[in-house]
């Protein structure tokens, strides 16, 4: 099978695993590698046909030296293959990934496994702690795990309580920031998120990694817990759970956690990716979604309020999305969309002021 994604043309032999569907996470990837601006060697683990590492290589000036790993010898053939059709100049290893990790040394390593990348984040850091400064580009696809549809492997995986909610998306993010978190602080490695997307059936955090005991010891800080009321739709977020109770209206809540509280983007590099796109024509869709995710970084609020949830609680009507941000705004708060969910608002107003938006004259008791 022949495939064309950016500037790069595979083939994609018979028994090599290749996702058409993580197109736009590979391109909002390689944006991310050249947004970067310095140079960084790039390895590619687990990387099957080699599309993804073989794109961050030609699409981007900064990515120096490049190395494609994978176990199997059919992959690492089609990977050699599609990169000689590309004219690039790599290295290909067929070894196991944590066996290659632990030997290999990048500026930007790329871990794209099947399900859940917890198995490899030790030999991830085992790599990465070469470095005083790098980037480490993580995917999760066991979403249902991380959203909550299977919270006893999520709190064996990931160490974490999920929430299967509205918010379940944002929230599994955060579980899986605050993971890789945690595992790089005992390297004296601080992970910082810089870029961070939910989409589909995965998701992909795009962390950059520093040196250094303080470092690691003020990321770790940036770690709590999630809150949700199912009575009265109250969410809040913070370093230690605040009780059994709501503290809006006293009924029994619903925690989440240990999630990640900081930001989930670097805002100078989400508007560089925006810029590069803006010029490169297959990018296009990712442009759409770098605007959102802009809006997002700008305000840093902790979760969003989708208008469908909150229909179903009041039984009412709701109010379409834009009028919702319009009232909210004009009550001197700030209202965006999000790309977590197209039904959905992140604001930083509070919730009762949220859902008389949503129903123009509602009284909504807080207290």
């Amino acid at each position: 099978m022949q495939v064309s994604e950016g500037k790069v043309k595979a083939i994609i032999d018979e028994g090599v695993f290749y996702n058409p569907q993580m197109e736009l996470c590979r391109t909002l990837c390689s944006l991310a590698v050249g947004a970067l601006g310095k140079k960084v060697d790039v390895a590619d683990v687990m990387c099957a046909s080699g599309i993804r590492g073989i794109r961050y290589k030609k699409e981007n000036k900064n990515a120096g030296e490049l190395a494609l790993c994978d176990r199997s010898k059919k992959a690492i053939a089609c990977a050699e293959k599609n990169a000689k059709l590309n004219k690039i100049k790599c290295a290909t290893i067929c070894k196991d990934a944590r066996e290659f990790l632990r030997e290999a040394e990048c500026d930007f390593l790329e871990l794209d496994p099947f399900g859940t990348p917890v198995p490899f984040l030790h030999d991830s850091f085992v790599c990465l702690e070469k470095k005083r400064e790098s980037f480490f580009s993580v995917t999760a696809t066991d979403t249902a795990v991380l959203c909550g549809a299977h919270a006893s492997a999520c709190l064996k995986n990931y160490g974490a309580v999920p929430l299967n909610n509205h918010m379940c998306h944002e929230n599994g993010l955060r579980i899986l920031a605050a993971k890789v978190v945690l595992s790089a602080a005992p390297f004296n490695l601080a992970a910082v998120p810089v870029f961070s997307i939910s989409h589909k059936h995965y998701m992909k955090i795009i962390f950059k990694i520093q040196k250094g005991a303080q470092k690691a010891v003020a990321a770790c800080k940036s770690i709590g817990f999630g809150m949700f009321c199912p009575a009265c739709l109250y969410q809040n977020a913070q370093t230690m759970p605040i009780g059994p109770s709501c503290p809006s209206c006293s009924n029994k809540a619903s925690y989440c956690g240990p999630i990640w509280l900081g930001q989930l983007w670097d805002g100078v590099l989400v508007e560089r990716m925006k810029k590069m796109a803006q010029e490169i024509e297959y990018a296009k869709p990712a442009e759409k979604l770098l605007c959102v995710m802009q809006q997002e970084c700008k305000l840093g609020a902790y979760g969003y309020y989708d208008i469908h949830w909150i229909a179903k609680k009041l039984k009412a009507d709701i109010a379409p999305k834009e009028k919702i941000i319009d009232r909210i705004c004009r009550q001197g708060f700030s209202a965006v969309p999000t790309h977590f969910c197209p039904t959905a608002i992140r604001t930083d107003a509070p919730h009762d002021v949220v859902i008389g938006a949503a129903v123009e004259g509602a009284r909504w008791k807080t207290r």
